[in-house]
Parts: C-alpha cells; structure tokens; sequence
C-alpha cells in the first residue's frame, strides 16, 4: 500500500513540475464514420499536417516537413507561394468521372506532355495497394525561376501512385529535393506508404 502511495505521490510530482510525457514517435490518421474517406494510415507526430473535405467527395490531405512553417508566406508576385525544396505529400481524393478507369488514367498520366518540359518521367509501373490495382509514376522536376516558376528552388524527386476505391480515384503525390533522397521525410514517407490501409 505504502508503495502504490509513494508512485502515486512521484507521478503528481512529477505533472506539477511540468514533466509531460514524450509525444509518440507517428500518429495514425483513421477518417470518421461520416466521412466518404477509405485509407488510413501513420505518419511521423512531428509532420505538418491538414485536410480540408468540400462537398463530402472533394478532398485533401496535406503532410509535410515541418521546417515548412519558417518558409516566408508568399508575396504578390509570387503564384506558387514562396519557393522552397522541403519535402510534402498530398492526397487528393475525388470522385470517379464518367469513362475513367485506371487504365484510362494510366495512360493520362504516362503520355509525353511537351508544355511541361520541366518535368522528366523516370519510371511507371502497376501495383497492389492492399489488394487493390493501383500504379505508381516517379518524376524529375526541374526548378523554375521565372516569376511563374513551379515553386520549388533545387531539382526534385516526386512520386505519384493512384488508385480507385469505392468510385473515388485517390492520387497520392510524394514530392522530396534529390538533395536529401534517402533522408528523415522520405523515411517517413516509406513507414506512411506502408502503413496505408484500405478501409470499407
């Protein structure tokens, strides 16, 4: 008895000083019951994150490194907000149009596109994501510094995967400077990108 009293004295001590406990080393993210959303997923605690839902179908879900928030916020000028090479990762969630399949955005998304030559395709390929068909589409994005650049200031590495559940087409975008590929945030990405889960 003497005991339990003694830990339960150390443990008031110890929140009256001030001492918290550490924050978990990733969060999960579980969508609510009356949301149209069907992943769930971890991701590092110290990762900035968002989501905005408009019209219950039209979603995204926004990580990203957390020295975003000492990036200046945009000037007037500047159409891509202020320029930076931090790692983030976008989910954007919609509904399925007519005609579209995976197929159909596949070939979209693999066809040469001359107006953006700023970006280099380096691999595609089809998966399985949680048994689910999806694929998976790695690019090389050059910065651009006219006052319309693409608002990235060093070459970048970006990673799409999409997918389709339940009519809604999920588009996955993973973006990381080459500079720090193999890093703390593409570290994170990987553990999240095995983490994901298709839920009913």
């Amino acid at each position: 008895m003497k005991k339990c009293i003694s830990a339960i004295l150390i443990i008031f001590f110890l929140s009256a000083c001030g001492v918290s406990t550490p924050a978990p080393p990733f969060l999960h993210y579980k969508p609510s019951k009356s949301s149209n959303i069907h992943i769930e997923f971890d991701y590092p605690s110290t990762w900035l994150f968002s989501e905005e839902i408009e019209y219950t179908d039209f979603i995204v879900i926004s990580m990203g490194d957390p020295r975003i928030s000492t990036v200046p916020t945009r000037a007037p000028n500047e159409s891509h907000g202020t320029p930076s090479d931090l790692g983030r990762i976008g989910i954007d969630i919609q509904p399925v149009k007519s005609g579209q399949t995976l197929d159909t955005l596949f070939s979209e998304y693999t066809q040469d596109d001359e107006y953006n030559w700023w970006i280099k395709p380096i691999d595609h390929y089809k998966v399985k994501m949680d048994g689910h068909d999806a694929f998976i589409l790695e690019l090389q994005i050059e910065p651009l510094t006219s006052i319309d650049g693409n608002g990235f200031t060093s070459q970048m590495f970006s990673k799409y995967i999409v997918f389709i559940v339940n009519n809604q087409i999920y588009r996955i975008n993973f973006t990381v400077a080459e500079k720090e590929r193999g890093g703390e945030f593409e570290q994170g990405f990987d553990y999240f990108f095995n983490s994901l889960k298709i839920v009913p």
